[in-house]
């Protein structure tokens, strides 16, 4: 297989100069921060180069070792939805699949899917000349006060989008981010006109730090990737480490009944087409999500 000769290879013409996987670190003083070799970065982007893969985004210049976590879903109850969002009488309740129901009222409409995720929608909500961003954050904690949630993200962006302020929330352990983990908002003065949720509602330390790999070893399984994979990635904009909450894209796992687990860390590798986690333990593939 092509990978398995292109690792073979890198790993004895890295052996014969006395480099082990592709990269050089040299120890911080603290055992957890390592930092990669500015040279083998490029013999990395340039064996990419040959597969016609382009690095575009900064290659991280440091490593830290982490430990695993473990992560719990917040778990939306349909009748507890109910009865926050919807008046006796002025609601509609439709079955869409075995993972997904849909409670619809006269302008609200809700989705939850397998209990874990929820899209909400409000027609009523017009979009606003002016924003004020302090009653959007209002209105946001309002919304999350009916979900029996806080506003207690980690980070906050936000952006104007026609007639609404976008927000994203995340969550990160430890000042590290956890991919999996969103709240996205369009919201305005009026209120939450659209909403995204998949959050967690514990977090542990699940093990002490171990040793991760270099984020030039993850980059290493692209031309893999792009084997399995039409239409190939053919540029690398970005590569970050954090935290991913997966079963291995592999995995004949029915995710729909995880609800807590082991978030490991990874390599996240986000290419024009699409967004790639590679555990930065093992070099296991723990999520791949198509790029919209």
């Amino acid at each position: 297989m092509d990978w398995a000769k292109a690792k073979t290879i890198l790993i004895i013409v890295f052996t014969a100069v006395n480099i082990y996987l592709g990269y050089i670190i040299f120890e911080a003083g603290t055992g957890g921060i390592s930092y990669v070799d500015n040279e083998k970065a490029k013999q990395i982007t340039d064996y990419l180069a040959e597969k016609d893969i382009t690095v575009t985004g900064n290659i991280p210049r440091k490593k830290t070792d982490m430990p695993p976590i473990i992560v719990k879903y917040k778990l939306f109850n349909k009748e507890d939805i109910k009865g926050s969002f919807f008046s006796e009488g002025n609601m509609t309740e439709e079955l869409i699949s075995k993972d997904i129901v849909k409670l619809k009222g006269k302008n609200v409409e809700i989705s939850i899917k397998n209990n874990r995720e929820l899209y909400y929608l409000d027609s009523g909500i017009r979009p606003a000349e002016t924003i004020d961003e302090k009653a959007c954050r209002k209105n946001i904690g309002q919304f999350l006060n009916r979900l029996n949630m806080t506003d207690d993200a980690d980070a906050i962006v936000s952006e104007d989008v026609e007639g609404f302020k976008k927000f994203i929330y995340s969550q990160s352990f430890k000042g590290t981010v956890i991919y999996n983990s969103v709240m996205e908002f369009y919201v305005n003065d009026s209120g939450v006109q659209r909403a995204r949720i998949i959050w967690f509602d514990t977090m542990r330390q699940a093990g002490k730090k171990t040793e991760v790999i270099s984020p030039l070893i993850a980059l290493l399984y692209l031309p893999e990737h792009n084997k399995n994979n039409m239409p190939q990635s053919k540029e690398v904009q970005e590569i970050r480490q954090g935290y991913y909450f997966g079963t291995g894209a592999g995995d004949q796992v029915d995710v729909s009944e995880v609800v807590e687990g082991t978030a490991f860390p990874v390599w996240r590798i986000k290419t024009e087409k699409d967004i790639i986690y590679i555990n930065a333990y093992n070099e296991k593939v723990e999520g791949i999500e198509k790029r919209q």
